[in-house]
């Protein structure tokens, strides 16, 4: 049976798309719509959400995750050199550990977005050329038969 902490973190995945508008009307910096403002969250954001909204822990992880797996989260963390906090406001500074995260995120989600793409193209059928000898007819299958039995024979 799955502990209550996984059980919660799973809930919070499935529920993540309807939570994330929540926030979004909650803390609009923090949680913008447009791609090109997100910024990375503050390290302590999980805990002040979850207090703040009366959530689990485990359940905020989870609403959470979808967030900070996204490929624009991922540029953000790249590209800036400051996390923000709920309100907008700058806070500390990236660490190199996650800029590596990011990085590798983003590679994973592109050798995904490959495989999907091989997997969907329509398969190439090339015609099969004949390798093999052409078939024998049966007379000349006959003529080898009567040719070897021959050859034994003769001591």
């Amino acid at each position: 049976m799955s502990s209550t902490y996984l059980i919660e973190r799973k809930r919070g995945s499935k529920e993540a798309r309807q939570q994330l508008t929540v926030l979004r009307q909650r803390w609009p910096l923090a949680f913008p719509a447009e791609p090109k403002d997100v910024r990375p969250l503050a390290t302590g954001a999980a805990g002040e959400i979850a207090s703040s909204m009366r959530w689990s822990l485990p359940y905020t992880l989870g609403v959470l995750a979808s967030w900070k797996m996204a490929p624009p989260y991922c540029d953000a963390v790249l590209c800036h050199d400051h996390r923000v906090a709920l309100d907008g406001s700058a806070a500390e500074t990236i660490d190199a550990e996650a800029k590596d995260l990011a990085t590798r995120q983003l590679a994973r989600l592109a050798a995904r977005k490959t495989a999907k793409k091989k997997a969907t193209a329509p398969a190439v059928v090339t015609p099969k050329t004949n390798s093999a000898p052409p078939a024998e007819t049966p007379e000349q299958l006959r003529s080898r038969v009567r040719t070897s039995l021959l050859l034994r024979r003769k001591p």
